[in-house]
Parts: C-alpha cells; structure tokens; sequence
C-alpha cells in the first residue's frame, strides 16, 4: 500500500493565504486539525469551532509542544513573506522559526509521520531559464528566497539526522482568493501604476490554491514522498503581460501599465530603494529589485516530478483559477 493512515494534523500559519485554504480543506475532510497562530482572532468563525487553536509563534517552546504533540502530519506553512523587509525579520522567521520547529518535533513527537515543508522555487534565484529539482540553488541577496533557502537546508539536514520524515514543496506563484497576486496587481490595474518588465513575456508560473492542497495532501500520505523535495506549477504557460490582460479585462480597470526593459528597470530599482533607505526606511518601496525580478524572469519552472510521482494534474486551469480568485474579491 502506497498510502500511509494519517488523520491528524497541525498546521503553522493558518491566518496565511496558503495555511487558511489548506486548514478549511482538511476540516472538510473530518481531519482532526491544529492551529499554530498568534492572533486567533484572525481565523474565521468555523475555523475556530472546528480546530484546536493554540495561541503562541515559533519562539514559544510550551505553545511548540501543545502543537506539535499527537499528531502525524505537520505542514509548516508559517513563514514571513513579505516582499520589503529586514535581513533579520526573514531570519527570525523562516530560520530560526524552522529550527525552533525541528527542536520541538525532535523532542516531543519523534516518530511524527510527515513533515511537509513549505518552500519556493525562489530558491533557485530568479534565472533566466526553468528549473528543476536537479538544479542548483542560489543565494541571491533577497531575504525572502536566502532565508527560505536556509530554512528547507535546515529541514533536509536536521530529518536527515534524526530521521524525520519530511516533504519539501517549492510553489511557484499561488492564486486563488486572497492571493497577493490577485489584490495587489488588480488594486494597481484599478486605478494606479502597475509596471511590466521585456513586454511582460517571462513565464508567469502559476499555481491555483486549490491544486497546491491537493498536491500538500499526497505529500503528506505518499510513502514514496518522504525525503523528496518537489516543484508545484500549474500545467499551463502564462505569461505576464496575458494575466494582467486577463486581470485587467476582468476588474475594467482603469490603471496605467508601463513596461520598462529589465536592465532599465533594475537600474531604476537600485535608485528608488536608496532613496527609501534614506528617506522613508519604515515604508516599502514603490520599485524595488525583487519586483523586478519577479516579473522578469522566468518563474515556469519544471513540475513533472511531482506529476509523474502522484499521477494528479491541476482539476483548475488558468481561466476558471481567475474567475475563482476574483469571484469573492472586492476589487470586482
């Protein structure tokens, strides 16, 4: 049997876009669910009825050993994924907080079953041409995507060691309700500025939510699955410049899109960031490298592994993921 019996689950992140889908999926399916968060108040109401909510975050050892106890399966969806902040706020969250979960896991839930890790494909720093899991990874300068590469070097090496069961999945773009995808391009295609790098053709790289849980829970019950680490993506290329366009059509918005060439527009990013370092270092530049890379590389990275390896294929597709995502969304 290729499937393992697993029914009782803790999830670290549940007030995120990833960990809310993923917690309302699994309390549909009758899972017994956890719920690692530090605001309680930002679940909804059948969530809180539904799960064990434990208050506390990644540096609370009490709260970690209430969560992590009696339990099979861990998603670790909690992570900082904030586009603009400091080096050290990435670290504390998606390095130390993973570490912090490992100590917990090691000393109070040893023969967990499953471990499924939350990446990115950012980990392979924003090439020019699609990856897969063969390719080397890359430190790039960006606190997202270095301390997520530290964090799942720290899953492989610390389960490796104690024997841990682990999965690491890398998503490539997620959409869906209440993706930032959706509420921060459709807010700038309303009615602001929203800039597009080479003419918008570099591989957009999508994941509908939906298809990423159902790919989370064959991670978490596959045998085979342990100690792999996999891509997610849609089975569809998009590209920028068609999911603004389709965004666009779908909000009437009013917005300016500008494109800049990718050189051009890094070289303007280094500017505007200084600027705000200077002037307004509490505030989020308007431009920065990062968006720049986002959308000017490619992000279609290769997901046949995790294809071939479950046999699933995204139920949604590009057209019905949009008119999902935007369907509850108050930019319509």
């Amino acid at each position: 049997m290729n499937e393992l019996l697993v029914n009782t689950t803790l999830i670290t992140g549940a007030t995120g876009f990833i960990g809310g889908h993923l917690a309302k999926r699994l309390v549909t399916e009758r899972w017994k669910v956890k719920l690692l968060v530090r605001d309680g108040t930002k679940l909804s109401d059948d969530l809180q009825d539904a799960a064990k909510v434990i208050i506390g975050d990644l540096s609370d050892e009490v709260a970690l050993e209430q969560a992590v106890s009696d339990v099979s399966v861990i998603f670790h969806c909690a992570a900082n994924v904030k586009t603009w902040d400091k080096t050290s706020a990435y670290y504390t969250a998606n390095v130390l907080g993973v570490q912090n979960l490992l100590n917990a896991i090691a000393k109070y839930n040893p023969s967990l079953t499953r471990l499924v890790h939350i990446s990115t494909t950012d980990v392979y720093g924003f090439p020019e041409k699609p990856c897969d899991e063969k390719s080397p990874t890359l430190e790039t300068g960006f606190g997202y995507s270095d301390s997520k590469l530290r964090g799942e070097n720290l899953v492989r090496e610390y389960c490796a060691c104690q024997n841990i069961h682990y999965t690491i999945i890398r998503p490539t773009n997620v959409i869906g309700y209440k993706s930032q995808f959706i509420q921060r391009i459709g807010s700038e295609l309303q009615s602001g500025l929203m800039l597009t790098i080479d003419k918008g053709q570099a591989n957009a790289g999508f994941v509908y939510i939906d298809n990423l849980i159902d790919y989370l829970l064959w991670a978490a019950q596959a045998k085979h699955a342990a100690f792999q680490c996999y891509n997610v993506r849609d089975n569809y290329d998009v590209n920028w410049a068609e999911f603004i366009e389709s965004l666009r059509g779908s909000l009437n918005g009013r917005g300016l899109v500008l494109d800049l060439p990718f050189g051009i527009a890094n070289g303007l990013a280094i500017s505007v960031e200084k600027f705000y370092q200077l002037f307004l270092p509490n505030h989020e530049p308007i431009l920065h490298r990062l968006l720049v890379h986002i959308f000017g590389r490619t992000c279609g990275h290769s997901a046949e592994k995790i294809r071939s390896d479950s046999g699933i294929v995204g139920k949604v597709g590009f057209d019905e993921a949009m008119r999902k995502s935007l369907s509850h969304t108050q930019c319509v």
